[in-house]
């Protein structure tokens, strides 16, 4: 059986991930946009919701935010109208970040010839904003729809399963202890697969994926659990670990700052947050450990691998392993030979 191409698992080839990739150009601009649109379902409309938008610019000469709403489904339209109202005026060439699944709100921002990216980034400075202003909109039209009985509950979209033909379980543990430094990741397509990862300073790496429904957060810290068990595995008496996601950070300082609970905290099983628990006590007199954050796609080279070899394990899954399984040795070999 022939293998599959590297693209496949990295999915390079996509219209999503070249619609989020991110450039120095990008990031250097002077102006820096960031637009989010919300929705809440509204009986009357014509359109059977209300829409929203906020768009906020950080720009030399200041900062400032402009919103606005419809019931007429026309939000993308009067969003980029909005637009260029706003930045009239606004002196420099401006970067702008879209919420995910805007496709039609990025195509009609590139037919006006404006710099997008298909996702918010951190890199971003207007990013933080918009989405804050958005949740409250979205929250108090929700409040008002309810109140008023606007408000009609929908069924929840089904995301198609997909057919998993193999989990990749793979690691190396070969380098020296020493003081190490670790990154890293988890990726997950939000319906049953999800992959988690690390990549140390030394080469060594550790991939798993799992049949599971667990959030990218709990993902995310069941990440770091890994490379706890691993600095004990090996006898490694220092290390720094390095997370891009600030809920798992959190959901860390809240483990080892309280009680244990039953049940879920933000997305959370006690059961995960347990596992981190008795992973870190286990290094407690053995090993120093700092816990540290860095922007994700920053272009540090150790979070991009971690990045790329979970998100290549977490595809792998619904190909053939006969046709998969060397490509992602490929591709994580490649992946770690970047990372040195």
């Amino acid at each position: 059986m022939k293998s599959i191409d590297l693209e496949q698992l990295a999915g390079t080839q996509s219209r999503t991930y070249q619609s989020r990739k991110i450039t120095d150009e990008m990031v250097a601009r002077p102006v820096h946009v960031a637009i989010a649109l919300w929705e809440v379902p509204w009986e009357s409309a014509k359109s059977g919701k209300i829409e929203g938008w906020v768009i906020a610019v950080d720009s030399p000469r200041g900062r400032f935010v402009r919103s606005g709403q419809t019931k007429n489904g026309d939000a993308v339209n009067r969003t980029v109208s909005m637009l260029k109202s706003a930045l009239k005026g606004v002196r420099g060439k401006a970067w702008i970040v879209t919420g995910r699944r805007q496709a039609a709100l990025r195509a009609a921002l590139v037919r006006e010839n404006y710099l997008v990216t298909g996702s918010f980034a951190e890199q971003n400075r207007a990013g933080v904003k918009a989405s804050a202003i958005s949740r409250r909109a979205e929250q108090s039209a929700l409040y008002k729809a309810k109140k008023i009985g606007e408000f009609a509950e929908r069924a929840p979209r089904v995301k198609e399963r997909q057919e998993a033909h193999w989990w990749p379980r793979l690691s190396r543990t070969q380098g020296a202890a020493g003081v190490l430094r670790l990154a890293t990741d988890a990726s997950t397509d939000g319906v049953f697969r999800g992959a988690m990862c690390f990549v140390a300073s030394n080469g060594d790496y550790l991939l798993e994926t799992q049949d599971t429904t667990a959030s990218s957060d709990e993902l995310e810290l069941e990440s770091i659990t890994h490379a706890l068990i691993y600095l004990k595995t090996i006898g490694a008496t220092q290390a720094i670990i390095e997370s891009d996601s600030k809920a798992a950070l959190e959901a860390i300082d809240f483990i080892l700052n309280t009680r244990p609970r039953r049940g879920r905290w933000r997305g959370i099983t006690a059961r995960a947050r347990n596992r981190f628990r008795d992973a870190w006590e286990a290094l407690i007199d053995e090993c120093v450990v700092e816990l540290s954050r860095v922007l994700g796609h920053a272009g540090d080279p150790l979070n991009q691998a971690a990045d790329q070899i979970a998100y290549m394990g977490m595809r792998a899954v619904i190909f053939e392993q006969k046709s998969a399984h060397p490509t992602l040795l490929k591709g994580i070999d490649k992946a770690l030979r970047k990372a040195e």
